[in-house]
């Protein structure tokens, strides 16, 4: 599976641009500031509606124009499907062959999209929230039961919040079963996923010459003593009702620890920067070997992000997942360490083009 052809409109200094790659390396290169990293943007949008720079899709709109459209051409085993995208002030229409489609999942199951970028750092020192993206991801990617559950599980979340806020408890108890059995089934799947990367995260760390041992551990978001069921109870039996549900996967985490301790608090920034990349390659290769399973995969920057040793190992590891990457960097020259075949696009203020 792999990304032919991208087209752009009103994608933040590109009036309008058109990208065919190649189905496997392709590299953007340019000054900074030129707009590599937009390509890159349109590219997560098209897939899952977000880009990897900000929350708010409109900051991505060029300047002085009302509408980003986006077009995609991605080639499977089934053929080629065509992916469209129309963003407007407050609304939005998603299209999958030309026919009218609803949710953003759908785009992202025909368009799987792995993105490493210079905030990717952030999977280590932010917020639960963070991590838990990079676990959905891997297990949206996998199995669809995972997907169904976790969706169910949000809408009910929001049903029981909504009754929590206006104190009404009996309406509130009648989501527990449900949020308590989707509860469980991500718990499991979650937990399987985080012991199945780990050994993938321990040998690309060896690989990047990181000797020490990291360990990864699931925090399912509620006291394994107890079950999600009878915690939803007792919230609504305190004395303090919460105004929102305090118990379950919605707070989870991946717990990261060095040498007995969070890593975070005792690594360098190159340290998370390079554990970071770590964690997406060992999904990459998970994905890959023990599923069979390939995405596309963007990395931004690469050259700002690793040593020249270590950028050699990441572009052999991608090598290795035989997909279709996306790299942004500022020379040809720095990217001299890949030694297979490469698409060169030579990115400029508001245009690109194909170099040979």
């Amino acid at each position: 599976m792999w990304l032919q052809q991208l087209q752009a409109q009103g994608l933040r200094s590109f009036i309008q641009c058109e990208l065919k790659f190649s189905s496997g390396i392709n590299v953007l290169f340019g000054d900074n500031g030129v707009g590599k990293t937009s390509i890159l943007e349109g590219i997560n949008v098209l897939s899952c509606g977000k880009s990897f720079r900000t929350s708010k899709t409109s900051n991505i709109v060029s300047t002085g124009k009302s509408e980003l459209i986006l077009f995609g051409q991605v080639f499977n085993q089934s053929g080629v499907t065509q992916l469209g995208v129309q963003i407007s002030l407050g609304s939005k229409e998603l299209h999958i062959n030309q026919e009218k489609v609803n949710k953003w999942s759908d785009l992202a199951l025909n368009l799987p999209v792995l993105d490493i970028h210079p905030e990717s750092y952030l999977l280590i020192t932010g917020g639960p929230a963070e991590r838990r993206k990079f676990l959905n991801w891997g297990m949206f990617h996998v199995e669809l039961s995972f997907a169904r559950a976790w969706s169910e599980y949000l809408r009910m979340l929001k049903q029981r919040n909504s009754c929590l806020k206006t104190r009404n408890i009996r309406d509130a108890r009648y989501w527990h079963q449900n949020l308590s059995q989707n509860g469980e089934v991500i718990r499991q799947s979650l937990a399987k996923y985080s012991k199945e990367i780990a050994p993938y995260v321990k040998e690309v760390l060896l690989r990047f010459g990181f000797m020490e041992n990291i360990e990864l551990t699931y925090s399912p978001g509620w006291n394994q003593d107890f079950s999600l069921g009878e915690l939803l109870d007792i919230e609504l039996e305190s004395s303090e009702l919460p105004v929102s549900t305090q118990n379950g996967p919605h707070r989870g985490d991946l717990k990261i620890s060095w040498q007995g301790k969070e890593f975070s608090k005792i690594s360098s920034r190159g340290q998370q920067k390079v554990l970071a990349i770590a964690l997406k390659l060992a999904q990459a290769k998970l994905l890959k070997q023990q599923y069979n399973k390939s995405s596309i995969y963007l990395f931004d920057e690469l050259p700002a992000e690793l040593d020249s040793k270590r950028r050699e190992v990441a572009i052999e590891i991608l090598g290795e997942l035989d997909s279709q990457v996306i790299i942004s960097a500022v020379s040809r020259d720095s990217m001299k360490c890949i030694n297979k075949e490469v698409k060169w696009f030579h990115v400029k203020h508001g245009s690109v083009s194909s170099v040979v």
